[in-house]
């Protein structure tokens, strides 16, 4: 994979970690026809799982962590619609947050109609180290890369 036929930074590396098959399940009819994934991790539990491609992030919840009827809760954040990302480093583990806006709380709000929506913090957790580290490091690097090209910098 060429990074910039992808429109990703010259010099980013996919991270990818193990899956469960539940959240791939759950992400595979979100994703367009030869969208790579670029970035994924679940934590221990398999509870929270985050999968980012060139264009979004998404974060699966399973099990009793915020779960629909089918088992499962997927939220997207396309990456011009994320106003930062954090990581928390705890005792054991690892939080990252993602911040963005919205009107309703679930639908990400981008362009025009995110500088009307109201501030919110997507928390994911808990990740082991150094696995959180190297996805936080290349979610930022996307998302930086992204405004960079959009001239949001």
């Amino acid at each position: 994979m060429n990074p910039a036929d992808w429109g990703l930074p010259p010099d980013f590396s996919p991270v990818r970690y193990a899956l469960s098959d539940e959240a791939k399940n759950a992400i595979r009819p979100l994703l367009n026809p030869n969208e790579p994934v670029v970035v994924s991790l679940a934590n221990e539990g398999d509870t929270v799982t985050i999968v980012a491609t060139p264009q979004r992030v998404f974060v699966v919840k399973t099990g009793a962590l915020g779960a629909g009827a089918s088992g499962t809760n997927v939220r997207e954040f396309p990456f011009e619609g994320i106003f930062d990302i954090v990581k928390r480093p705890q005792t054991h583990n690892l939080t990252l947050a993602i911040h963005y806006r919205s009107n309703d709380g679930k639908r990400v709000e981008v362009g025009r109609r995110a500088l009307l929506a109201r501030e919110r913090v997507e928390n994911l957790m808990p990740f082991e180290i150094a696995a959180g580290e190297d996805v936080f490091r290349a979610l930022l690097q996307i998302w930086n890369w992204k405004r960079a090209q959009n001239g949001d910098s």
